[in-house]
C-alpha cells in the first residue's frame, strides 16, 4: 500500500537529545511536583520517571492519581527558555523537502511547545498537522486511544503511515496499528522496521524500501 502520510515525534526525535530540552522540562515537572503537592526533592524526580514509564507521561499519572488540571501543568513544565538551545537547522529542512508525504508531528507536549520548537528549528512549513496531548484529549503516546485519534484525524489507515520516534514503546503500537516503524536512536527490535542515528537519515529510509 503507498504510504501517504509521515507522522513524528517531536523532542529527541527532530533534534539530537544532547541539545538537553527534555531535561529542562524534566527539572520543571519536579519543580511542579514540590511546589504544588508539597514533595521532598528526591520523591518528586522518581514519581516523575514512574509516573512517565507507568502512564506514558508524568502527566497522565497526576490527573490519574492527584487530579491535576491538564493545561496550568504543560503551561508550567514547558516554560523553558527553547531558543537558548535549539537554532534553524538547514539540513533538517533541506532533508525534510525532499520527503513528498503529509507530515505530522505528534507529540506528548504542548501544542505551545510544539510549535516553539518547530519554529527555533525553522521547519515549521513542513508539517501540514501538530498533534499535542490536547489534540488528543491528553491520552499521551503509547496509548492506542491517542494513535487512533490521530489516524482519524488525517483519514488515514496504519498502512499507509510511517511514525518515527525516539522510543521503542511508542513504536510498537504504531506497529500494531500496521504503520510502518523508524526509531531514530541505536536499537532494534520486532517493532522497529528501521534504525537511524539520526534523524537527517529519514529520507534515504524511505527512499530505500521503508515506504514500499
Amino acid at each position: 500500500m503507498p504510504l501517504t502520510h509521515l507522522i513524528c515525534d517531536l523532542d529527541n526525535t527532530l533534534y539530537p537529545p544532547s541539545r538537553g530540552v527534555v531535561e529542562r522540562v524534566d527539572a520543571l515537572i519536579n519543580r511542579f511536583m514540590i511546589d504544588r503537592l508539597g514533595m521532598a526533592p528526591d520523591v518528586a524526580s522518581a514519581l516523575r520517571a514512574r509516573y512517565r514509564d507507568a502512564h506514558g507521561t508524568t502527566l497522565n499519572g497526576l490527573m490519574l492519581h492527584h487530579a491535576i488540571t491538564p493545561d496550568d501543568y504543560l503551561e508550567a513544565v514547558h516554560a523553558i527558555a527553547v531558543e537558548e538551545l535549539l537554532a534553524p537547522d538547514p539540513a533538517l529542512d533541506a532533508m525534510l523537502a525532499t520527503i513528498p508525504q503529509r507530515k505530522a508531528i505528534f507529540t506528548n507536549g504542548s501544542a505551545v511547545h510544539a510549535e516553539r520548537v518547530l519554529a527555533c528549528l525553522g521547519v515549521r512549513a513542513h508539517f501540514a498537522d501538530v498533534f499535542s496531548l490536547e489534540a488528543v484529549a491528553y491520552v499521551p503516546k503509547p496509548e492506542r486511544a491517542a494513535f487512533e485519534t490521530v489516524l482519524e484525524r488525517l483519514g488515514g489507515r496504519g498502512a499507509e503511515c510511517a511514525f518515527v520516534d525516539d522510543r521503542i514503546d511508542n513504536l510498537a503500537t504504531a506497529r500494531a496499528l500496521g504503520m510502518r516503524t523508524i526509531l531514530v536512536g541505536d536499537a532494534s527490535g520486532d517493532d522497529v522496521d528501521h534504525a537511524i542515528p539520526s534523524i537527517l537519515d529519514l529520507a534515504a529510509v524511505l527512499s530505500n524500501g521503508v515506504a514500499a
